[in-house]
């Protein structure tokens, strides 16, 4: 099993950030996936984007009290954002790793869609 950590992974709506974050939780097994669009959709009462965002932090936070990994998939293009995640880290004493979809080198890790013949 891979060291304790929290992996952020940030990009536009549909851009590739769930293919790749199942690809980093096939390959370590410790991590736990805290997804916007999961929580969101199991809230019975909506809730503001800034309240969600503090609930995945809540929940990453949790995980990581229990000595596992969290991977952490949303937009996260804010400023806010990225302080969010580099406090619950340093909380945890864990590193962080931060990957955007947009960085190239990034992009080149999302596996490629399925396609149906």
């Amino acid at each position: 099993m891979a060291s304790q950590r929290l992996v952020v992974v940030s990009g536009p709506a549909n851009s590739g950030k769930m293919p790749l974050a199942r690809r980093l939780m096939a390959d370590d097994l410790s991590l736990m996936c805290v997804h916007r669009d999961d929580i969101r959709a199991a809230l019975v009462n909506p809730l503001d984007e800034g309240q969600i965002t503090l609930c995945m932090g809540a929940l990453a936070g949790m995980l990581l009290s229990l000595g596992l990994s969290a991977i952490v998939v949303a937009w996260n293009l804010e400023p806010a954002d990225r302080d969010l995640w580099t406090r619950i880290a340093a909380d945890h004493g864990v590193p962080m790793e931060w990957m955007d979809v947009r960085d190239p080198s990034v992009a080149a890790l999302i596996p490629p869609m399925d396609v149906a013949a």
